[in-house]
């Protein structure tokens, strides 16, 4: 029996084309819900683009997998705060919170200096920020239907800590990155720009895993439900992988069933199914 769904936000629960979740998507949550499954999020998003954003739609989640793995919280009393948003971690206890070794954004920032012209995006508890704006940047940004972070000084925040990065550059480029940034995974999320960096060994496996632990559910239990390469190891990780029609060809390839795209309810073509299977089950226990 499935008792916890990962959603992946962007390609999954909000289609590309609009920036919006479908009615029939936000139907499909509470029909969730209503079953006695719980809902959680899986994303490499912040909690703060959810805030200021309105990513999540007044939609409730019980969990959050956010920044790839590096940031995981679970809910417990949504009234804590009253003039917070819901999914406020301060609302929540965390689970997983693993930030980037100092000695790798030293590393991060030597290589800035040898390749000063590409914008990459820090992401700390509470703050995003960018250290330039370019052309490639908001063409990214444009793709999800997300808003540019405001500039700031890395060498000035430096001893803050960065939950994950997210250089904006060729896939070239990356390559050099990558080895000279060996305590850190890097993962690309859009068709060629932009990348995810976040301490090694991490990632949103490793962040389901945690979540999974503070509700004593095993991975049998799990359903995940994503688009992108960096949802493909969360699909072939749980008990049931689903990947969205308009998915990567790796993501496909990890899943146990690929339902409609985003844009044409897929969303709630999956949870549908997902449903139908636990009443299959539950008619076969009894």
């Amino acid at each position: 029996m499935i008792k916890i769904i990962f959603f992946d936000i962007d390609g999954t629960l909000r289609p590309f084309e609009t920036g919006k979740i479908p009615e029939s998507a936000k139907k499909a949550i509470r029909m969730a819900h209503s079953e006695g499954i719980l809902c959680a999020i899986a994303s490499g998003r912040h909690w703060l683009e959810m805030k200021t954003e309105n990513l999540l739609e007044n939609l409730h989640f019980d969990a959050f997998v956010t920044l790839d793995g590096e940031y995981c919280y679970v809910l417990d009393d949504k009234e804590k705060l009253k003039d917070s948003p819901y999914f406020d971690p301060l609302n929540g206890t965390l689970v997983q919170k693993l930030s980037i070794p100092p000695e790798e954004i030293d590393k991060l920032l030597r290589f800035m200096k040898d390749y000063p012209d590409f914008s990459c995006l820090f992401e700390e508890e509470r703050y995003i920020y960018v250290n330039k704006i370019t052309p490639e940047l908001l063409q990214v940004l444009s793709d999800i239907k997300t808003v540019a972070p405001p500039v700031d000084s890395i060498e000035k925040r430096h001893a803050n800590p960065i939950f994950m990065l997210i250089p904006v550059m060729s896939h070239e480029l990356s390559l050099k990155l990558e080895a000279a940034l060996p305590g850190l995974s890097l993962c690309r999320w859009s068709d060629g720009l932009s990348f995810d960096l976040t301490k090694k060994g991490v990632s949103k496996i490793s962040g389901i895993d945690a979540v999974l632990k503070y509700y004593n559910l095993k991975l049998s239990e799990a359903a995940a439900i994503g688009d992108g390469f960096n949802d493909a190891g969360m699909l072939t990780h749980c008990g049931l992988g689903i990947a969205m029609g308009n998915a990567k060809s790796s993501c496909k390839e990890a899943a146990d069933y690929i339902c409609p795209s985003a844009l044409s309810d897929g969303l709630y073509d999956a949870v549908t199914y997902i449903i139908k299977k636990n009443h299959e089950q539950h008619t076969r226990n009894t």
